[in-house]
């Protein structure tokens, strides 16, 4: 591998009505010291605290990400002299909407860069590519990497969980617990300790409820608390504490 620090990106295509990435990465890849993609490392630079959102990320697409020494910016020179090059092509212009910008790269792209002799290399980039394509990790018509919201949250003792203001059920056994919620644009996803304990479509509107009948399954075992509001543990927030005719209702309407 002549240069094991380049990523090619290609045009992208529509495919089913989803943006689907074309793009080539090599098996490793060094990025800067940025919090976007290491959180702390130690002084020697030996120990390295991934973003856990950029950890995935590369997970996602099979690389191995690598970060220059601290401290030594010709290393960094050679990560961000590629931002440089993008940076003087959208200097002084007016896009009027993100395909208009797009369309824009895509033509200096195939006008330019890619056709231009490197000055490091002294090759075009498009000539390179040609010949060390083989040797790369392919993602042609790959979906794209999906950025999630994560957020952590406690079970109440209604087995709901509240996310940007609607709330979703748990298995009640995880009831007081402490979970992760993850949201795309479609689905909401909740964890205890990685594993997936629950699945629901995201709810358009605010202040609605969605439970999974399942979820309440043997929550009749229990005993009801005699007071009618509780203070969690842990910091957790001001509860309301629902009478049994309240999960039947829940448990019988699926979701409301």
């Amino acid at each position: 591998m002549k240069d094991k620090k380049t990523l090619y990106l290609l045009p992208s295509d529509k495919l089913g009505g989803k943006e689907m990435i074309k793009a080539e990465i090599w098996h490793e890849i060094l990025y800067d010291n940025t919090k976007s993609v290491v959180l702390e490392r130690d002084f020697e630079g030996q120990k390295i605290r991934w973003n856990p959102t950029f950890w995935d990320f590369s997970r996602y697409y099979g690389f191995q990400p690598q970060v220059h020494q601290p401290y030594r910016p010709q290393t960094k020179g050679k990560v961000e002299s590629g931002i440089k090059y993008v940076k003087r092509f959208l200097r002084g212009k007016v896009f009027v909407s993100l395909e208009h910008l797009n369309q824009c790269l895509l033509d200096w792209l195939l006008r330019k860069a890619d056709y231009r002799v490197h000055g490091t290399t002294h090759r075009r980039p498009i000539e390179m590519f040609e010949e060390e394509k083989e040797l790369l990790l392919s993602h042609w018509g790959k979906p794209p990497y999906i950025i999630q919201d994560r957020v952590i949250r406690h079970v109440a003792k209604d087995c709901l969980v509240s996310f940007q203001t609607n709330r979703y059920s748990v298995p009640h056994r995880f009831v007081g617990k402490q979970v992760e919620v993850q949201s795309d644009n479609d689905f909401i996803r909740i964890y205890h300790q990685g594993e997936l304990i629950a699945l629901h479509p995201r709810l358009e509107g605010k202040y609605q409820v969605r439970s999974e009948r399942a979820h309440y399954q043997g929550i009749f075992n229990h005993r009801q608390p005699e007071s009618r509001f509780y203070l969690a543990q842990n910091g957790q927030e001001e509860v309301e504490v629902r009478d049994l005719a309240f999960y039947e209702r829940l448990v019988e309407g699926g979701s409301r």
